[in-house]
């Protein structure tokens, strides 16, 4: 890989009080792909003795002039205000002195990445690799800006964020799979995402501005084998039942009623004379007999 080409990423974007982190991402790239990137973790050892052997003395001037390069490097992405502060110090200095001059910066970032670490859920439908990568990212996050996160306790928070799907899995993690890496796993996970049955997904139908679950409340079409007297009771066992209206009220109900009394059409027994003439003698007649 062409180095010039790889450090334009630090040339486009300079350091300006505003940026560390974005300009210290870059850097990490710059100097991972030139493989010097040891140089901004570990200082610089001190000279070896007079009599040591030509190759320590050798590996040391070697290493010298790579903590030199790096150096330059950072300073030539940075603004001229920058540079006057730092060009007399070696790349690890460097990057110690940045870090306490844009704390605040790193303080802010550290503090998104816990909260999203811990509001980040296994969502339904989504593949549990996904999920695991996504939680890997956010420590591997933390362990940038110096706060690594035991793995142990990353372990058992990508658990405990898992769907309710893997609550038998998790269950037999606890019991017999303890101690292992993110990566196994992720692994584990993986092949216990093969193993689960498939959802089937729910299909649902447009009817009349209502949405319906298909096949819902509709009566079975007869298959093979179903014969006519099956698929008879299978329609009316579904069929709703005819409403029997009420019968119309008549606006006269004694007009065409035959009176049970005296025979005569018009009137019922209630309403006949004479039946309420004969009435009023009975009363009479009795009334006379309880007298004597």
């Amino acid at each position: 890989m062409n180095n010039s080409s790889i450090r334009s990423i630090l040339e486009k974007e300079k350091l300006n009080g505003n940026n560390f982190l974005d300009w210290y991402r870059n850097l990490r790239i710059v100097l991972r792909a030139e493989q010097k990137f040891y140089h901004l973790e570990e200082a610089l050892p001190e000279a070896p003795a007079a009599n040591a052997t030509a190759a320590v003395r050798n590996a040391y001037t070697r290493r010298c002039n790579e903590q030199q390069e790096v150096a330059c490097l950072m300073l030539a992405s940075m603004i001229p205000e920058l540079q006057k502060n730092l060009e007399n110090l070696a790349a690890f200095d460097m990057l110690r002195e940045l870090k306490v001059m844009f704390e605040q910066q790193a303080e802010q970032e550290l503090f998104d990445t816990v909260k999203s670490f811990h509001a980040c859920k296994q969502e339904e439908g989504q593949s549990v690799s996904s999920y695991v990568m996504k939680m890997k990212g956010y420590l591997d996050q933390m362990d940038r800006l110096g706060y690594p996160m035991p793995q142990i306790l990353g372990v058992s928070l990508i658990l405990t964020s898992l769907s309710k799907d893997y609550d038998q899995f998790v269950q037999n993690y606890n019991m017999h799979s303890m101690g292992k890496t993110i990566a196994e796993l992720h692994n584990m996970l993986k092949l216990a995402e093969k193993g689960m049955p498939k959802k089937a997904p729910v299909v649902l139908a447009i009817n009349k501005g209502r949405i319906q679950k298909k096949n819902k409340g509709k009566p079975l079409a007869p298959g093979k084998g179903q014969g006519k007297g099956k698929a008879q009771l299978a329609q009316l066992a579904y069929a709703p039942k005819p409403k029997i209206p009420p019968p119309a009220k008549k606006e006269h109900p004694a007009k065409d009623t035959v009176c049970h009394h005296c025979g005569v059409v018009g009137h019922w027994r209630r309403n006949c004379a004479a039946y309420l003439e004969g009435l009023k003698k009975n009363k009479a007649s009795g009334a006379s007999t309880s007298g004597n």
